[in-house]
């Protein structure tokens, strides 16, 4: 089960997401569902169209299925899937 405390450790593919800061502006606003992730990238299906958005330097927030909302660096998840679910470092 996906929450707010393991959600770095978990599959990140299916949540709606939101950009909220990122080095590129124009990046800032973009939301939807994560539709693929790679080490370096996330990709968002917004509008019905498909937006590539790096991780590093750009902070998200995630949508649980429960509705709560969950704010993550993307330089904090800049892992391959697989690689994440081991490595990442979750807050106890």
């Amino acid at each position: 089960m996906r929450t707010k405390k393991n959600l770095k450790k978990h599959e990140l593919i299916g949540l709606k997401v939101e950009v909220i800061e990122s080095r590129n502006p124009t990046q800032v606003g973009i939301r939807g569902r994560v539709i693929d992730e790679t080490e370096k990238t996330i990709k968002i299906e917004s509008k019905g169209k498909e937006k590539v958005v790096p991780k590093s330097g750009t902070v998200f927030r995630f949508i649980l299925p429960n509705r709560q909302k969950v704010k993550i660096k993307g330089d904090e998840i800049s892992y391959k899937p697989e690689e994440r679910i081991r490595k990442a470092k979750v807050k106890k």
